[in-house]
């Protein structure tokens, strides 16, 4: 068996290193093969069975079987995630902005529209009174002066 090397005791295995010694271990069928093992790869017990965990819950997988994500894809850098952040609330405040201004021009449609209602009602229930004759052609006889003049405010009893 093959053991992967590390500087130290605390770095970590690859994803493909760590798939290699589940593959190892797995093959320790015999009484004392995986204390053998472990001494041998120098990790501790709990940290294998933690992998092997892993594995079946889906969470480690074959390197080989996985997909690689291309590499031409740029990670954003701190700013970029700032900004990109920052842009994000800024378009939430501009849509609740934008939301409130159609609200206020439909109400406004509305009320314009009731508006013009009440001035077409208001104008068909008042119609302009027929223009009172400037000669007394109009007058009937009785309010007629006793000289057959017009009446005036001035002559009344």
């Amino acid at each position: 068996m093959d053991v992967p090397v590390r500087a130290s005791r605390r770095q970590h295995f690859s994803a493909a290193q760590r798939w290699e010694l589940l593959i190892e271990f797995d093959k320790c069928t015999d009484r004392g093969a995986k204390a053998a093992f472990f001494a041998h790869v120098q990790v501790d017990p709990t940290t294998v069975y933690d992998w092997v965990r892993a594995r079946a819950q889906g969470r480690l997988v074959d390197p080989a079987e996985t997909v690689q994500p291309v590499s031409g894809r740029k990670q954003l850098s701190y700013e970029e995630r700032a900004e990109l952040a920052r842009l994000r609330a800024e378009n939430e405040v501009l849509k609740d902005q934008l939301a409130t201004s159609q609200e206020a021009v439909e109400i406004l449609g509305k009320a314009s529209a009731l508006l013009e209602a009440a001035a077409k009602s208001a104008r068909a229930r008042t119609r302009s009174p027929e223009p009172i004759p400037e000669s007394d052609q109009g007058w009937p006889q009785w309010l007629k002066g006793p000289t057959g003049d017009s009446p005036s405010p001035r002559s009344r009893p």
